[in-house]
């Protein structure tokens, strides 16, 4: 087996390495911090272009102008702690300013290389704007298998109402035939009681699968409405499993994408929940889901006594697609979603093994600041 050769043997190839990404149209951009500072270093045209600029404009601009005024500062923020040695996410998901004023959705991949006195960050472009529906990127087919795996318990959700709808619609039928007495009328009205409920379950699902499941601009969002819909949507998965127990209190609002973070709350509830054998359910189960504020951060926290995790499991969890013997089997996303999310606003998720046995997963998202 050939071994890997230094990186500084690998300084002459270089140039046709980056040759080539650019004809396969894959953008790259280099920046280099030193001493808290960064500084453009390359880029090539697939990476520029698509933003309307040529590079001779892209060099002249200030070094984050062309990231959204909403997430530069939060933008630099993930780039300090890469460059300070923090974890990598699979994605960073970031709106970009293109040349006519207009927002593109960009998606970039970071590695770090360190060097004396500093450190060099290379982006690279794995999405950008309006790609063709083939090309799916590792946050799109996250999305797709977060909704995938939670499409049975929608249906179960949406079947029971509407069973209770249309057997009160037959009864309140068979009333109103038979001419409508005051005995009958206290009937009837109990009827569309149960009629209005279930109707509203109905909307109410719905409604929390549509905000999980579409892309929205980014707006200040409530944690504890975004939870609550999420475990609404999960119920199916979790409950036949396990006790939720729900701690969620009024927590600050925090900046971003609201689909996105439901999708990354969503991660965290169906890992969770794979940590039980689904063929022995146990009255000892337990799922906790606490959402609350913590040292000035807004804190979802996701704690199960299921299957513990190694210390392999607890590092490679958040590796895109993986499945481990005891964890995240059938789920088709590990946790990367949920990191990826939570970077890209400034934050972090972790994962840890629970006092006692099972897992504790925990996002920490920063407080919108105030209008």
């Amino acid at each position: 087996m050939t071994s890997p050769r230094p990186l500084s043997e690998l300084a002459p190839v270089l140039p046709a390495v980056l040759e080539a990404l650019t004809r396969a149209n894959v953008g790259v951009l280099v920046f280099v911090e030193s001493d808290g500072r960064f500084e453009k270093w390359f880029a090539n045209d697939p990476a520029i272009n698509k933003l309307g600029y040529t590079l001779e404009e892209w060099y002249a601009l200030p070094i984050f102008d062309v990231v959204s005024s909403a997430q530069r500062s939060v933008f630099v923020t993930v780039l300090e702690r890469i460059a300070s040695g923090g974890t990598m996410p699979p994605a960073l998901a970031v709106s970009l300013i293109h040349r006519d004023g207009s927002e593109v959705q960009g998606e970039l991949a970071a590695g770090r290389v360190a060097f004396s006195g500093g450190h060099a960050l290379v982006l690279v472009v794995r999405d950008m704007g309006r790609q063709p529906q083939a090309q799916l990127s590792l946050l799109e087919a996250d999305r797709i298998g977060l909704v995938g795996a939670l499409a049975a318990g929608f249906a179960h959700e949406t079947n029971n109402p509407l069973t209770s709808v249309l057997l009160n619609v037959r009864s309140l039928r068979k009333q109103l035939l038979t001419h409508m007495s005051d005995r009958v009328q206290a009937n009837a009205l109990r009827c569309l009681d149960d009629i209005s409920t279930g109707a509203e379950r109905i909307a109410s699902n719905v409604r929390a699968l549509q905000t999980l499941a579409t892309r929205s601009a980014t707006q200040s969002t409530d944690l504890s409405v975004l939870v609550s819909a999420a475990l609404r949507l999960a119920a199916p998965t979790l409950e036949p499993r396990a006790h939720v127990i729900r701690q969620i209190f009024p927590v600050s609002q925090v900046l971003g994408e609201e689909s996105r973070i439901g999708q990354a709350v969503l991660a965290m509830l169906l890992f969770s929940s794979s940590g039980f054998n689904t063929d022995v359910a146990s009255s000892s189960n337990r799922i906790v889901v606490a959402v609350e504020e913590r040292a000035g951060s807004v804190v979802v926290e996701v704690s199960d006594n299921g299957r513990d995790l190694g210390p392999e499991e607890i590092q490679r969890a958040f590796d895109p697609f993986y499945r481990s013997s005891s964890r995240g089997a059938g789920v088709g996303v590990g946790l990367g979603v949920a990191r990826s999310v939570a970077m890209t606003l400034g934050g972090e998720v972790t994962l840890a093994s629970r006092s006692g046995g099972g897992a504790v997963i925990t996002m920490r998202l920063p407080p919108a600041l105030p209008q």
